[in-house]
């Protein structure tokens, strides 16, 4: 075998071994660190962070049961120019945060990110006034449908903190999953901590 024809053969071989070192660890009942922010759980979620590629360093990725099922999502503090979903290519660019926006803007930077995450129809319900720490914030639902046409349904906090951006976002198909753990999230959201 000459050294062309193997380079693919090794690049496989890399790659096989890297996926192998990608594993989901559980996230315990109790305190959960993300950066310097912190929410507290319930009981014990999964952490899949590791297996989910288009999530930036910043986004903590948990999940019950499955990533199909039901997502997670909580931030460390994005930076201006920093998004929640990494972008798949140049020419489709997912949204960016920039200091200092609107309580609408924020909306739409969340729901912006969800259908960068393949999702239709994104459309915001029931927009209130929420608390992170001591900074005010922005609870709202999403509902939308995934590409194959599943109904899903998303509940999110939005908040503007020391020039960072803290999401906290969950989303699950409609029947069935959304509500089951929809009481274990409002839990998590109403225990969210800024970095200090």
């Amino acid at each position: 075998m000459n050294t062309s024809s193997a380079r693919p053969l090794l690049a496989v071989c890399a790659a096989l071994a890297l996926s192998a070192c990608v594993s989901i660890t559980a996230a315990p009942a109790g305190p959960y660190k993300v950066g310097a922010a912190q929410v507290t759980l319930g009981h014990e979620w999964s952490d899949i962070s590791a297996i989910m590629f288009q999530r930036p360093a910043k986004v903590r990725l948990l999940s019950m049961d499955g990533p199909l099922l039901n997502r997670l999502y909580v931030t460390d503090g994005l930076a201006p120019g920093e998004f929640m979903v990494k972008p798949m290519a140049k020419e489709r660019p997912t949204p960016t945060y920039r200091a200092g926006m609107s309580p609408n803007e924020l909306v739409e930077f969340v729901t912006d990110s969800v259908s960068a995450l393949d999702y239709q129809r994104v459309e915001t319900d029931n927009l209130r006034p929420a608390k992170f720490g001591a900074s005010d914030a922005v609870r709202f639902d999403i509902k939308a449908k995934s590409k194959e046409g599943l109904d899903v349904s998303a509940t999110a906090l939005v908040a503007q903190a020391a020039g960072r951006l803290y999401v906290v976002l969950y989303i699950a198909p409609t029947e069935h999953y959304y509500a089951a753990e929809l009481p274990e999230v409002e839990t998590v959201i109403g225990s969210v901590k800024p970095a200090a």
